[in-house]
Parts: C-alpha cells; structure tokens; sequence
C-alpha cells in the first residue's frame, strides 16, 4: 500500500498574481510542441495580462544561452549581456515580471539577478556593455519566476475549471502521480523554490489539488541525469540512461499512474528514456511522462492531440486517459503540427 507524501508548509515565495513576460525554452517547442502553448492557454484561461515579445525584430525573445553557459561555451559575461536584452525589452512592454517555460532559464535569470546584488559595479559595467551592443539599457525586473510557480500560485482557481479530476473514473480512486522537479528549479537557488529542495511543493500541490494521490518515493529528489554534458555526449549518455533506470527502479513499488515534471529535459528523458531502457535491458515501466501543462490540458478536456500533444510522447498517454475516462480519437496519434498524417 502506498504512503501518501507528507509535507511541511511551503518556504514562503512571493510569486506575482499577474503582469508576466513569459521566455520560451530553446527545446521545449521542439520535443513537446503542446506543453510550451499550453502555458499561454493556461494563462489566457486566468484571464491573466502576459506577453512572450515584441512584434519588431529588434524586441524578440532568444536563448538564456544555459545550455552554453553550464557547458562552458558561452562567458558568464555573454550571459549577463544576452538576460539584460531581455530584461530590457520586457520592461519597454510595460512587464515587471519574468516568468520562463524552462527551469534552467529560471536558473539563469535567478542567478544573474544574484550576481547584480552582489557584485559592486556589475549594474553599470552589463548596462554600458548593453548601450554598445544594441543601445538598449538594463532595466532589473521585480520577479522571477517559473511557469509551474504560476500554476501553483492558481492551482485552486484551476481545479475549479476542471473537466475530469485526478480520480479513476470507474473505481473513484484518486490517481498516483509520483512527481519529478527539475534541479535548475529547486537545486540551485533552493530559497528560490516553493519548499526547497528537499521538500519541493511546485508539483505535488496542483496534484493534490487536482484530486490525486501524491508519493514520496526514494529516489524523488534524484536528477534524471540530462545534465547536458551527460545526455549530448556520446560517452556520457550511459550515466543518463542509469539516472533514469534508479528514478523508475525506486517508484515502481508504488505503481504509480503518471510521473509530472516541470522541466524540458527532464520530461522528455524520463519518457523516451524508458524505451532505451526496455531495449538494452529488457525491463518495461511504461509509466507515461507528462509536463504540468499537459496534465493541466488533459483535465480541462483540450484534445489530447491537437492540443495537448501526446503523440509527441514515447510512453503511450491514452492508459491513462482510459483511467481518467477521457475520450480521444486514435487516428490522430500520428498527426503533425499541421494536421497531417504521416503515412
């Protein structure tokens, strides 16, 4: 029998109720094209005030640059630079408040402020280096924060909102998701996190809210293993593959319904890693992978496929849908982006 996960009282966040200048993810778009739409859904749902750019070439969003940064590609100084542009062109929109689709950037973002407060003279030296570069001038937004903060913050308003709830629909049982957090949300700056690190709640309150079951399985808090220079080199990947292997090895005990995740990485490895794994080792956990924006997309009743986008996952969604009693045509599993069928 499962032990529901207890726990403690959030570390207080102060998360903004709306104004929220929304980054895109480098990869999210590319390997789950609904989870990243689905934010903005979510956030015109709230009836919340956001944008993501500019329409002029010159107010467009780019990279954080994370994945170079933490790869030793791209100088801190070049990052500080890239985040100030941004910054920038959210504050000339008339938007105090960053929020990202990628926990990595939320890293990014978080610790640039950081270095801001703490390093004597920085301010001037990013805004002289942002005059020159694009004769823009540093403007320090009020808050940072990640999607699934947001999502957090609304978990309730959203619940109310709901089509289907976290429950089988046959039996009434609330369903058992295990959660995963990103490390770039609640490992870096812990404080910056609601619960911390150790107690992390950004996940597991829209689940309870939701009507599920949540578990606090042994390995919760370990990393999936993307960690950049693991999954994009070739000699690494065998680490990615068994960080992936001990997270899977430690919930099955608990069986659980679904695994949610808040982080780009993580939810496309711990979904396509399981069919790595079934083949070179011959174990199968089909536990299907979903992002909260996706869970949040299935339970207000979205189409699955031309909306939420499940056809992008490895892991068949539609088990768990049957469990949630949610319709869905089958033949739209192989359909694109444009709504054709690849034969």
């Amino acid at each position: 029998m499962a032990i529901a996960l207890t726990i403690p009282p959030a570390i207080p966040k102060e998360i903004p109720e709306n104004d929220f200048f929304l980054t895109p993810s480098c990869i999210l778009g590319a390997i789950n094209p609904g989870t990243e739409l689905l934010i903005s859904r979510i956030y015109d749902l709230l009836g919340l005030r956001w944008t993501a750019a500019g329409d002029r070439p010159d107010s467009q969003c780019t990279c954080c640059t994370g994945i170079l940064s933490h790869g030793d590609v791209m100088s801190m100084e070049s990052t500080l630079l890239v985040v100030a542009r941004l910054w920038s062109i959210a504050a000339e929109l008339g938007f105090q408040n960053i929020t990202t689709a990628c926990v990595t950037s939320f890293a990014i973002h978080t610790e640039c402020l950081e270095m801001y407060e703490h390093e004597p003279g920085l301010y001037e030296r990013v805004d002289r280096w942002l005059q020159q570069a694009c004769g823009r001038r540093l403007q320090i937004p009020k808050h940072v924060v990640h999607a699934s903060d947001i999502v957090y913050r609304y978990r309730d308003a959203l619940a109310q909102k709901l089509r289907y709830r976290l429950v089988e629909h046959r039996t009434g049982r609330p369903l058992r998701i295990v959660d995963h957090v990103g490390c770039h949300y609640a490992k870096v700056f812990p404080e910056k996190a609601i619960g911390g690190a150790e107690s992390c709640e950004v996940l597991t309150g829209p689940i309870r809210a939701w009507g599920g079951e949540t578990v606090d399985y042994p390995e919760r808090r370990h990393c999936c293993g993307m960690g950049f220079r693991q999954c994009m080199i070739r000699p690494n990947r065998g680490y990615t593959m068994a960080c992936v292997l001990k997270k899977l090895d430690s919930m099955e005990p608990w069986e659980p319904d679904a695994i949610l995740t808040n982080c780009p990485g993580c939810n496309v490895l711990l979904d396509k890693e399981q069919w790595a794994i079934e083949q070179m080792c011959g174990r199968a956990f089909n536990i299907p992978t979903l992002s909260y924006t996706e869970l949040a997309g299935l339970l207000m009743g979205w189409d699955p496929y031309d909306v939420v986008g499940i056809q992008a996952h490895t892991v068949p969604v539609e088990p768990l849908l049957d469990k949630l009693g949610i319709p869905y045509d089958k033949s739209k599993e192989w359909l694109t982006k444009e709504s054709v069928e690849v034969q």
